[in-house]
């Protein structure tokens, strides 16, 4: 089988000439990267570049600038200045990468925001840590409930201990929703991109909610007891 010729990429006055008479042919306005992709290899993007900065230095081409984008079209031979249809098809252009301009922006704006988020986020080893700490706190408090229930606590509490008992459960209750509401931001910013289902994803990693065990923060720990 005889071996494929190697495409040959042109560069120089080659490649200056291959760049302009596809503008001519063309007639209409385009950006560095449309003449390389429509090219199909012919010039590399450099070159490309290199040939329309030489063309319009030249005055063989004309180019005009929006910000860091350039479009650039062929001098018409019988005027000195592009026709009033392409003038208007190069603003046309340049408002459309302009406009695609501001959505990327505002596209890479939002994932530096989620990549801060992520960054500043615990990690899963840190929110399964917190959410042992407040199981077992929380098993700590029921077994102490269910003995005041059962009537078979050690002793009668004073007024002082039970106030005291009060601020340290209110203490606990405000911990609690602090360290839920941390949580909750957390899990929504971990969670925002996992695909399928997010309740098989807390449950493939091992997270049990409250509501998943059957605990609101909302009840009274000491309602019914008398």
């Amino acid at each position: 089988m005889a071996k494929q010729k190697e495409k040959k990429i042109a560069s120089g006055k080659e490649a200056n000439d291959v760049v302009l008479q596809y503008l001519k042919k063309q007639n209409r306005p385009y950006s560095a990267a449309d003449i390389f992709n429509n090219l199909g290899g012919q010039v590399s993007k450099t070159v490309v570049v290199k040939a329309l900065a030489t063309l319009a230095e030249e005055a063989t081409i004309h180019g005009k600038a929006n910000g860091k984008q350039w479009v650039y079209v062929a001098k018409q031979d019988e005027m000195e200045a592009p026709s009033k249809e392409l003038m208007d098809e190069m603003n046309r252009k340049l408002s459309q990468f302009k406009d695609q301009n501001a959505v990327l922006q505002e596209e890479i704006k939002a994932l530096q925001a989620e990549l801060s988020t992520l960054n500043n986020s615990l990690t899963d080893d840190q929110i399964q840590a917190m959410l042992s700490t407040l199981n077992a706190e929380n098993e700590k408090m029921e077994e102490r409930l269910v003995t005041l229930r059962s009537g078979d606590a050690p002793a009668q509490l004073s007024d002082k201990e039970i106030k005291a008992a009060d601020a340290k459960l209110e203490k606990m209750r405000k911990e609690w929703r602090s360290r839920k509401r941390l949580f909750s931001d957390m899990w929504g910013a971990v969670t925002e991109s996992v695909p399928g289902s997010i309740a098989e994803f807390r449950e493939a990693v091992g997270i049990e909610t409250d509501e998943a065990v059957g605990v609101n923060i909302a009840d009274d720990p000491l309602k019914g007891l008398a």
